[in-house]
């Protein structure tokens, strides 16, 4: 008996044991998880074109300041101008990119939900037509959030959508 009770007190001990490593593994996920977040955050093109927005600002303010000792800052105020022309070059460029972006990535996720495309598949079906032979192209989406369209028609609805 009393060696019965010693084995069931060393296997609670051992998932005791197996517990606590499973909560450290899991804190350590959590916190590899959150430094991946703020890089991501740090990296995002809404962070860049913001930097350049504020940098085109900066630059203006810089002209205002110099434009009211023309004369002695010409040279300085012709220089600013150039940055500030290229400087908005990058920023409308930047903004052209991530439109582009954006429209690419549209294509990519549910209209209603915004969850990402899981599965896309093509099929081609051979039909007679008139008497000649026709190949017709099928798509088929799967989302997910469940979402499903067959050539680019919803055959099912997204869970989280408010149309009826």
């Amino acid at each position: 008996m009393v060696a019965y009770v010693g084995v069931l007190f060393g296997l609670y001990k051992l998932l005791i044991r197996q517990k606590d490593s499973v909560i450290e593994l899991l804190k350590e996920k959590v916190d590899f998880l959150k430094i991946q977040l703020e890089k991501s955050k740090e990296d995002s093109p809404d962070l860049l074109a913001e930097r350049l927005s504020r940098r085109v600002a900066m630059l203006k303010e810089e002209l205002e300041l110099l434009a009211r000792d023309h004369e002695k800052n010409k040279e300085i105020i012709e220089a600013t101008e150039i940055e500030l022309t290229f400087a908005n070059i990058e920023v409308e460029k930047l903004k052209s990119d991530i439109e582009k972006a954006h429209n690419i990535l549209s294509e990519f996720v549910c209209p209603d939900c915004g969850a990402l495309m899981v599965n896309k598949e093509s099929h081609t079906e051979c039909m007679e037509y008139d008497g000649k032979e026709i190949d017709v192209d099928h798509e088929f989406d799967v989302f997910e959030c469940g979402m499903e369209m067959i050539d680019g028609k919803i055959s099912k609805k997204c869970p989280r959508s408010k149309r009826k």
